[in-house]
């Protein structure tokens, strides 16, 4: 009779079970009757139903739907964890795992294995406790989704910033760099620098190209310039010049030695006729 009970349950728990091997994993042999095996340890999904008996597969029957064990000597299955309101069923159970719910939109899990869901607080509020969401108090903010607000700062993270702006429920403080100490230029600032400094790289090179140039022009210039003529050198006494024909620019021609029309006598000074 009790095996025939034995053999209902296991078929019933068969039928209606999930798909998982029934029967024990570790046994041992019963201490007084060698016929009998003692289950010290049921296969994933199954629970004790005969710590000891013939068989080793009736030891352990797995878990009906809707009920899981994770021990491996329970002698009886847990009821799964149902996922309601804003709940949802993120794994489904099996015989050897619970339910793990998640939570809908708008709404995150209250606990580590989200057996309950809250509103989802966003930037500018955080949750209370009494599940709800709540404006981040005065002088705090919040720029998180679902977070603790926290308090504005005091001051500036550089030295050489200052406070343009107060914070709100949703972001922190708005620092900028000081109008009276900047330390660093801006972009077109930058750009007219390295204009200014790139124009008096070239007015240096033009200029340096064109001394040599200008003094070569000059100086041949005054090589061009006709020098003007110094003094006459007036003849000694009884001395006879001589004119040479390239220093008079026009010059009568001369008679022939001894004629009485010469311009040169041996008794007239010297005359330069133009």
């Amino acid at each position: 009779m009790m095996w025939l009970v034995r053999t209902l349950v296991l078929s019933l728990s068969l039928s209606l079970g999930y798909s998982v091997e029934p029967g024990c994993a570790e046994w041992n042999l019963h201490p007084s009757n060698a016929n009998w095996v003692c289950c010290e340890r049921c296969k994933p999904g199954n629970h004790l139903v005969s710590a000891c008996g013939s068989e080793v597969k009736t030891l352990c029957v797995p878990c009906v739907n809707g009920t899981f064990t994770t021990s491996y000597r329970a002698e009886a299955c847990s009821r799964c964890t149902q996922c309601i309101g804003p709940q949802r069923v993120k794994h489904p159970c099996t015989a050897s795992t619970d339910t793990v719910c998640e939570c809908v939109q708008g709404f995150v899990c209250g606990n580590r294995v989200c057996t309950f869901c809250v509103q989802q607080c966003g930037k500018g509020q955080e949750p209370t406790d009494d599940r709800r969401c709540r404006a981040c108090p005065a002088g705090t903010f919040n720029d998180q989704i679902h977070h603790k607000c926290i308090n504005w700062s005091s001051s500036c993270p550089s030295p050489d910033q200052h406070i343009v702006a107060s914070g709100t429920a949703s972001s922190d403080i708005t620092c900028s760099l000081s109008p009276l100490n900047p330390t660093s230029p801006t972009p077109n600032e930058k750009d007219s620098g390295m204009i200014l400094v790139i124009a008096i790289i070239c007015a240096c090179l033009i200029i340096s190209s064109a001394l040599p140039l200008c003094a070569a022009m000059y100086f041949k210039k005054e090589k061009t310039v006709k020098i003007p003529p110094g003094p006459v050198e007036t003849p000694a006494a009884g001395r006879r010049l001589v004119p040479e024909p390239e220093q008079c620019s026009f010059c009568f021609p001369q008679e022939e030695r001894g004629s009485h029309s010469s311009l040169l006598t041996e008794n007239k000074p010297f005359e330069l006729v133009v």
